[in-house]
């Protein structure tokens, strides 16, 4: 397997010098860092700075990077590609094309990207409450859960075809530039798109240009609702898979935690993904610096063991 990155989300919120923000990673360890999308212009200068001086190799940019101009608080979702208003959409195109420019001039060679958001709003919090009073998967949960699938797949198609035309543009620019474009799948339900969604997706673009992109504790958070199931997920859409962002989770909302400190059973999952698979740990904010320490040691521990588990 590829070393792990280590995600900006962990830590640039916190820096006003994007050399020392990469150089505090470098420090920890890893050799390889993820530009989030809270990389703010003012930490742009001490990035380039640090790639010139061959501080850090940069694994990936994750859509929008750096945050769009006018943009006050980091989102990757602050435009969107299956926004109904055209405006908003031609932003969120617009900013993507620069972010997949900014990559091939770092010779970044993938963009993780968010695709958008699609009634029901809501559903995730709705069922999370009533799992939370002890009524997951009582008939009541099963009703609304049933009642938000088939609205999805009555809706589908408008957003898909929204989606479908905004994208058609940023391939074309990822394909010229030869980036390669992870499409993640998210943590909501009413996150575009579903794991039922997501093939007729990637099936609409080349495989050399277009991957998917697996967030190990996303993928935890729907099986707990019942949306999919983690592991034939992953096994689904491996091979198209691009990369993964590695976090754990403790249900049902409890995400970007660091190794060991959830439910996700990567020695189950991590066989799965390919070795030319790019491995991002992206950790919340409020992780310990002796917590993203741990995290690493026992990826390299698990790496060893299915590296000695793979057939030669």
């Amino acid at each position: 397997m590829l070393p792990l990155a280590l995600s900006t989300c962990w830590n640039s919120s916190r820096h006003t010098d994007g050399a020392e923000m990469l150089r505090e990673i470098r420090d920890m360890g890893f050799t390889r860092a993820e530009l989030g999308h809270g990389v703010r212009y003012s930490l742009w200068p001490g990035v380039l700075d640090a790639i010139d001086e061959g501080v850090i190799e940069i694994s990936s940019l994750h859509n929008f990077c750096p945050v769009p101009m006018g943009v006050m608080k980091p989102s990757p979702n602050c435009f969107e590609l299956t926004d109904p208003r055209p405006i908003l959409r031609q932003q969120a195109i617009n900013a993507t094309i620069e972010t997949i420019h900014n990559a091939a001039k770092l010779e970044v060679p993938v963009v993780v990207m968010h695709l958008g958001h699609a009634n029901p709003y809501g559903i995730n919090r709705e069922l999370e409450k009533l799992a939370a009073r002890g009524k997951l998967y009582s008939r009541e949960y099963v009703a609304a859960k049933l009642k938000a699938v088939e609205l999805r797949r009555k809706l589908f198609p408008e957003v898909w075809e929204r989606l479908h035309e905004s994208l058609l543009p940023i391939v074309e620019a990822a394909a010229k530039e030869g980036i390669k474009l992870g499409f993640e799948n998210r943590e909501r339900y009413e996150e575009f798109p579903s794991e039922e969604e997501f093939q007729t997706v990637l099936d609409a673009f080349p495989a050399e240009t277009v991957g998917y992109w697996h967030d190990f504790g996303h993928a935890a958070r729907k099986e707990y609702l019942g949306w999919s199931d983690h592991r034939p997920s992953l096994e689904r859409f491996a091979p198209r898979l691009i990369g993964c962002h590695v976090q754990d989770c403790l249900p049902p909302d409890e995400d970007h935690l660091g190794l060991g400190k959830g439910e996700v059973p990567f020695a189950d999952l991590l066989p799965l993904v390919q070795a030319e698979a790019v491995p991002v740990l992206e950790l919340a904010p409020s992780v310990s610096r002796e917590d993203v320490l741990a995290s690493l040691e026992l990826w390299k521990t698990l790496s060893c063991k299915i590296s000695a588990a793979t057939p030669t």
